[in-house]
């Protein structure tokens, strides 16, 4: 008897999982955590820990994406999208946006309320200015926003304590926020192809900083601070309008690779006779004499040199 309750039973469920019983489906594994269309992730929004929809000819998404409280990762960029849907801020559990390569005309004005995200990628759109809350992404460690249209960055980009690698190169910046130099764990720093006029002052808090890209800019000058990133092992500053660089340098302990093609200089200082891991020196097209060419080559024998 109870053999035959048992197989019965079996039976039963059986059946019930063949008819689709809701019960049993939402017990059931969810599978993949991954989806490549939208369809698929909406379709199982409690499962789904990455979305990537790249390269799909998307001209907007959905504001029910809100509903994959899962995601962690989301992966739209080469798309046609022009808008992203303000309820993707409450994507609480989102860690990686790459919107990059579209034709974002704005981001979220509450794009502050995702604080797990640790990785942004919007480059290569029509933005014209990042949104103040961008300050609450205190878990971003990478920020990638080249090839847009701003002029200036929020004073809030000071907030993000975390961040490690800034790239707003090719963009049309006129100075950057006061603000910049708190963020004391940046590494990597990409300003280039800007037209940015001056540098904070207090630069040289960032000490942590081990490549720096200043390269054609309208710079004149650089900050004497500059000498307290001594992380610091490459500096590129060609193109610009220096007339000369900072005594401070000389402190710049892990310099490596110094690049300042195409400015005003006729002399290098003398500190960088100090620098002993200072092994490439590229200052094409400036305004050197054949006997300050001399002289450098003299303070820096352990370094090659390239004039010309």
């Amino acid at each position: 008897m109870r053999l035959g309750f048992q197989l019965c039973f079996v039976i039963g469920v059986a059946l019930l999982v063949l008819r689709g019983n809701p019960c049993l489906a939402q017990a059931a594994p969810c599978g993949a955590p991954a989806a490549f269309t939208l369809a698929e992730a909406l379709g199982r929004p409690a499962c789904v820990q990455e979305l990537n929809v790249r390269n799909q000819g998307l001209e907007l998404l959905p504001a029910s994406v809100a509903q994959l409280g899962s995601l962690r990762r989301l992966y739209a960029h080469e798309n046609h999208l022009r808008h992203l849907p303000a309820s993707l801020t409450q994507l609480d559990s989102l860690r990686v946006l790459f919107v990059n390569k579209n034709g974002l005309l704005e981001l979220p004005a509450d794009l502050g309320r995702l604080h797990r995200l640790q990785q942004l990628q919007i480059d290569q759109n029509e933005l014209r200015e990042l949104p103040p809350s961008i300050g609450g992404l205190d878990s971003l460690h990478f920020l990638l926003s080249a090839w847009n249209h701003f002029t200036s960055l929020p004073e809030q980009l000071g907030q993000l304590s975390q961040l490690e690698y800034f790239d707003s190169s090719h963009n049309q910046l006129l100075f950057l926020p006061a603000s910049l130099p708190n963020l004391r764990r940046l590494r990597y720093v990409y300003l280039n192809d800007n037209q940015l006029q001056r540098l904070p002052e207090q630069l040289g808090q960032l000490g942590l900083l081990q490549e720096l890209n200043l390269a054609n800019n309208q710079l004149e000058a650089l900050p004497r601070s500059l000498g307290g990133c001594q992380e610091l092992k490459v500096l590129i500053v060609s193109g610009n309008q220096l007339k000369a660089l900072p005594k401070s340098m000389g402190e710049l302990q892990n310099l490596e690779i110094l690049i300042a093609n195409d400015n005003q200089l006729r002399a290098l200082p003398r500190s960088l006779g100090k620098l002993s891991k200072l092994k490439t020196i590229i200052v094409r097209g400036n305004a050197f004499t054949p006997a300050a060419r001399q002289r450098a080559e003299a303070r820096l024998p352990q370094a090659h040199l390239y004039f010309q």
